[in-house]
């Protein structure tokens, strides 16, 4: 998030890291990255750095204590590669530390974001196929299942679209946009609808996978090493839900890029495994789903106008306008 909390100060925050991780005289502060949680680096008295995402209890809590446990346990089994959470002194990975927010706290990495316009990709290639080798799956892992989040955006396209969105400043302008794309919306849950149908007729059996493996989840550190980061997401599933990412990079349309080398880096990792297209696509359309449910639900409720809303707002124009993304839907 850009915005720090008002409810969540970086004394709190210190507090609470001395408290439950015996991070003691920790410097605080607030780093306005990523969309999801509230961050903060830190560098603790005996001058070890670290990373903290802080996140509202909710009905989500349940799904992130679950792939942060994974995200440890994948990372304690061997795939130092995986960033994930350090436990507190109790063994917990996400700490319920009020009656509203959880923390997590992660190793600091010194590095940049690889170029997924290069090929730089080849480095999370090859982590990636490990990452889809690994066995046994833990058992606390979520697993996919299709259609997630369309019944919320089936319900909203039927019945909450012929009343006012007033609840905020970019309500009704974001109303009028799921109107004039409801076609090209509805088109895009039955292209959905149909590649699920596909998926059930394929016996191969689903991997653990990142959800999100794209540039700015992914870091290159100062030797070299590539790590999978913001490992919020982890979900047993077709390994097209990476792919299509790790392929395409791009969430939106793919960008025809040369996917020899990246592919090959995969495969040496992960064994003689090939796409499937029509699972690719079936994840690109499941995220334009998501993205779009989540859009719906911010900007037909309560939301005022900060920087982290504008970046969402711009976010919806991309995504629905279906057409631009999906071409051929409408005439299929």
């Amino acid at each position: 998030m850009l915005t720090p909390p008002e409810d969540l100060s970086t004394h709190q925050v210190s507090c609470y890291l001395g408290e439950h991780w015996g991070l003691l005289g920790a410097e605080v502060t607030y780093a306005p990255l990523g969309h999801g949680s509230h961050n903060w680096a830190v560098v603790a008295a005996d001058g070890t750095r670290w990373f903290v995402k802080a996140s509202r209890s909710g009905p989500d809590s349940d799904f992130s204590q679950a792939t942060y446990q994974t995200a440890a346990l994948l990372r304690e089994a061997g795939l130092d590669f995986v960033l994930g959470p350090v436990r507190d002194r109790s063994g917990e990975v996400r700490r319920q530390v009020s009656s509203h927010w959880e923390l997590a706290v992660f190793p600091f990495i010194e590095g940049r974001n690889p170029d997924f316009r290069s090929g730089e990709r080849v480095r999370v290639a090859g982590i990636l196929g490990r990452l889809h080798a690994f066995n046994p799956v833990p058992d606390i892992a979520v697993r996919w299942e299709p259609g997630w989040f369309q019944p919320e955006l089936k319900q909203i396209l039927a019945d909450e679209l012929d009343r006012k969105w007033t609840e905020g400043p970019y309500g009704e302008r974001a109303r009028a946009l799921f109107v004039s794309s409801r076609s090209g919306i509805e088109g895009l849950l039955d292209l959905s609808d149909r590649l699920v149908a596909q998926l059930a007729d394929s016996d191969e059996p689903p991997v653990i996978t990142h959800g999100e493996p794209h540039g700015g989840n992914t870091m290159v550190d100062s030797s070299g090493r590539t790590h999978l980061i913001d490992c919020d997401a982890l979900m047993v599933a077709p390994r097209e839900r990476d792919l299509r990412v790790l392929l395409y990079a791009s969430h939106r349309r793919p960008r025809d890029l040369d996917n020899t080398e990246v592919l090959a880096a995969y495969q040496h990792t992960a064994g003689p495994v090939e796409p499937r297209p029509f699972a690719l696509e079936l994840f690109r359309a499941e995220w334009h789903l998501i993205e779009l449910a989540r859009y719906a639900r911010l900007f037909s409720g309560p939301h005022g106008q900060t920087a982290d809303v504008e970046v969402r707002w711009n976010a919806l124009e991309g995504y629905v306008a279906v057409s631009q993304n999906w071409p051929d839907l409408l005439s299929a």
